[in-house]
């Protein structure tokens, strides 16, 4: 891929990170089953192709697999808090 292409997936991970993240604060404050649904997915997603892109990226040298491996932490550590959350919402503990 060449550098313009890489900072547009980047961008637009940042993007469905953004949508995930609203999505799963309305989620957890109104109870709105769906968009639980598509902020878990849109979370699960941004982690693996962030991976992906970082494992791959890495193995040519490229600077930008930091800013991969970074965002796929970021949005690993709030898929734990937003699972956490949905924990307490069902009453799993």
């Amino acid at each position: 891929m060449d550098n313009k292409s890489i900072l547009m997936l980047f961008v637009a991970l940042i993007a469905v990170f953004v949508c995930s993240f609203t999505l799963s604060l309305e989620a957890v404050e109104n109870s709105l089953v769906v968009y639980g649904v598509y902020a878990f997915i849109g979370f699960v997603l941004i982690v693996v192709l962030s991976l992906y892109e970082s494992m791959l990226l890495g193995k040519d040298g490229s600077s930008t697999a930091y800013w991969f491996r970074t965002l796929s932490l970021v949005s690993l550590i709030v898929l734990v808090w937003y699972c956490t959350r949905l924990g307490v919402l069902f009453g799993w503990w």
